[in-house]
């Protein structure tokens, strides 16, 4: 189904190859996991199979790459869609209309295939994962995981031979993972070859067939199921793999805190209302993690704390009231679209715009691994590396707040760890951090208590 020989690509603005494979071959149906350090190669991958590359990231291929029968470079992105079926770490990014009906059938009446041909489709694709309740839902109301299970079903409605997902889990709560492993395993069932790129790998224990490892843009090691789970967890932390299992350790946020304070806070959009926040005290000289289902509303409260979303309540610090214009002012935020957030030519630029702690720069920079990608253009990056610069933005601007929504959606084990330093380097009387997120491993070390929102 696929098959690479002496396969290398460098993207055009950027020196180093970021993807080389000397021999690879998956059979169809297996299910492929992608794993190694942030920016080691895995998304690049991904994008030579669906035909991103060279189509939409220009840059030199040298050698073989075949999908599904095709040739990869010389066949445009349209071909390889009919056979290959794309799922983002961010789903939201690659929908087209808000009704879930009218996106899953989108793809086929792109290509124009006759009504009875999409009928056939739409009924084969909602029984196959029974999403039959949520054909009438607006995506934009949707939560994280009903996102990740209506993008694969789009996918799947063009029938590809290959699925490729880019980090299908970085931003879910444990039911959405566990939903997102329910489709996978159905993929499977149904004789989908199936390459999943991620950093969470527990989820995919009982499905991977084998796991190609990745290190410094190389395909270094192809382990099969077994000799992946024959690994200490010593090997995969030196790997820059996470742990093979975690629970959260971190205690309860207390009633007693004083910094920032909202009251009567209602949560929401339009006339949808997430949650009611009576009161909450976020002190500082703390990171303070933010943990809840998906879809409760924690994203929303960060751009309406941060200003950036009209906020109905009272937010005070220290006792006095703190407006939206001021806590635009004040709130450096990254959010869990980071994309959204990427504006200049290249990642020097990027990380100092509106920075006024130039002096830590070299540390900041080298802590997150990003010094040898200073000149490359940030949307060149992995969605791990783009999360790392955004970080280093915030470490060195001097505001109040730091909001950092999903801040390890793309990151190993190794960044991970350092970017819960750099957080708790980061605190100080005159702060307040919050961190959202579903991860718990990052929550246990990276702050010092969390508060659950319902």
């Amino acid at each position: 189904m696929i098959h690479c020989e002496q396969l290398s690509f460098r993207y055009a603005n950027c020196s180093q190859t970021l993807c080389k494979i000397e021999q690879l071959t998956v059979r169809a149906g297996e299910c492929i996991v992608l794993c190694g350090e942030s920016g080691s190669g895995k998304s690049t991958f991904l994008r030579l199979l669906n035909g991103l590359i060279p189509d939409f990231y220009a840059g030199e291929v040298v050698g073989e790459c075949r999908c599904a029968g095709y040739d990869v470079v010389p066949t445009s992105v349209e071909t390889l869609s009919t056979v290959v079926g794309s799922v983002f770490q961010n789903p939201a990014t690659q929908f087209f209309h808000r009704r879930v009906e009218d996106e899953l059938v989108f793809p086929c009446e792109n290509q124009g295939l006759p009504r009875d041909i999409i009928a056939c489709h739409l009924k084969e694709t909602v029984d196959f994962f029974q999403i039959e309740d949520l054909l009438e839902r607006d995506l934009l109301t949707a939560s994280g995981g009903e996102r990740q299970r209506i993008a694969i079903a789009t996918a799947l409605m063009q029938q590809p031979k290959v699925m490729v997902l880019d980090e299908p889990t970085a931003n879910l709560d444990e039911q959405g993972i566990q939903q997102v492993a329910e489709q996978i395993a159905r993929l499977k069932a149904a004789g989908v070859t199936v390459i999943v790129a991620e950093h969470r790998l527990n989820f995919l224990t009982e499905l991977a067939d084998r796991y190609l490892f990745f290190a410094k843009g190389e395909l270094v090691h192809q382990w099969t199921h077994s000799q992946y789970r024959a690994l200490s967890e010593e090997e995969r932390h030196a790997l820059g793999l996470r742990s093979a299992a975690v629970s959260l350790t971190c205690q309860p946020l207390g009633n007693s805190g004083y910094g920032l304070t909202l009251s009567e806070v209602s949560v929401g959009y339009r006339t949808k209302q997430l949650a009611y926040i009576e009161r909450v005290a976020f002190p500082t000289e703390q990171v303070i993690g933010i943990i809840g289902a998906n879809g409760s509303g924690k994203t929303t409260l960060a751009k309406q704390l941060s200003g950036l979303q009209e906020l109905e309540g009272h937010v005070t610090w220290f006792g006095k009231n703190f407006p939206a214009q001021e806590r635009l002012r004040q709130t450096a935020i990254v959010m869990q679209e980071v994309r959204l957030q990427l504006h200049a030519e290249s990642v020097r630029k990027e990380i100092l715009l509106g920075a006024s702690r130039l002096q830590d720069f070299d540390q900041v920079v080298a802590q997150l691994n990003l010094t040898d990608l200073l000149d490359c253009h940030p949307m060149a990056l992995s969605g791990g590396q783009q999360q790392r610069v955004m970080i280093a933005n915030a470490l060195l601007s001097d505001k109040k707040v730091f909001i950092f929504d999903e801040p390890t959606s793309g990151l190993d084990y190794k960044q991970m760890r350092h970017v819960a330093k750099l957080l708790q380097q980061l605190k100080r009387s005159d702060r307040v951090i919050l961190v959202i997120t579903h991860d718990e491993e990052f929550l246990n070390l990276a702050c010092d208590s969390v508060w659950e929102m319902k």
